[in-house]
């Protein structure tokens, strides 16, 4: 299984506009590629930061197709904006406990 995963910290006072901005580029992300299922996460203790996960990519050409798409770049544009850092990351599994 492959997965993405980003660590992001908000702008202060633009957490909420990040949440918006995240969640069009998601919904829209998971209309054209509905294998996937896309996560936004607060950390509580500080607000500004969010960790996002998705999964059900199929392979690696997969996540750059995407990566490629102009609206994905878009809606990448947007969120940076809003943003004072943020980290992506590709991640495999090769472990997992149920």
């Amino acid at each position: 299984m492959i997965s993405t995963s980003g660590i992001w910290t908000a702008k202060p006072g633009r957490e909420d506009e990040f949440v918006r901005r995240w969640q069009e580029g998601a919904d829209a992300l998971v209309v054209d590629f509905p294998n996937l299922t896309a996560r936004l996460f607060r950390d509580e203790r500080d607000t500004r930061r969010f960790v996002t996960l998705t999964e059900g990519w199929r392979n690696r050409e997969q996540i750059e197709e995407v990566q490629s798409l102009p609206s994905f770049q878009d809606a990448q544009t947007a969120l940076w904006r809003v943003l004072d850092a943020g980290e992506t990351s590709t991640l495999e599994l090769v472990a997992e406990v149920s």
